[in-house]
């Protein structure tokens, strides 16, 4: 019984990402190579993590996701419905929280992660470091200033976590 996936590679063999509606689909092969020369001054999105990412939701179906320097069309209610960021910086503070720093191509955006994330059995505590690409839901967005915003993500809101070292 076949997977969907060659013995090659980790993408799905007819697996076809959308880009800018339902009229435009183009396979992932050709939708990670325009990512590839798209975004080349910054290599965090020409790496296995981001590209493994970019897999994995197109696996789920999902088509878009939120540009962190959009923050006006995206942050209905105070929410974010779905992030997806490499962690460029990565801080414990004295309350076991972590202060974090995430991308995506549009931009960068702070972030708080809750310390039971690390305490759980299932946390993540080995696993979130700098390099590791997030997939986020439902996040809640902190906004002391109209130009400031920060996510705050508890262990409800990780999805998936893409270690830095993931090959694709």
């Amino acid at each position: 019984m076949s997977n969907g996936y060659s013995s090659s590679s980790a993408a799905p063999k007819n697996a076809d990402v959308m880009e800018g509606g339902h009229d435009n689909v183009m396979p992932t092969q050709e939708y990670v190579r325009k990512i590839i020369e798209d975004v080349s001054e910054d290599d965090h999105f020409t790496r296995g993590p981001w590209l493994s990412a970019v897999v994995y939701l197109d696996a789920e179906g999902v088509m878009e996701s939120v540009c962190l320097g959009d923050m006006k069309k995206y942050c209905k209610i105070g929410k974010l419905e779905r992030v997806v960021g490499v962690v460029m910086t990565c801080t414990p503070n004295s309350l076991g929280d972590m202060t974090i720093t995430i991308k995506d191509p549009s931009g960068t955006m702070g972030g708080l992660i809750h310390y039971k994330v690390f305490q759980q059995e299932e946390g993540y505590a080995r696993s979130i470091n700098i390099g590791v690409v997030l997939i986020l839901r439902n996040v809640f967005v902190f906004t002391p200033k109209s130009s400031n915003h920060y996510l705050n993500i508890t262990l409800r809101n990780i999805v998936k976590v893409f270690d830095k070292d993931t090959e694709f």
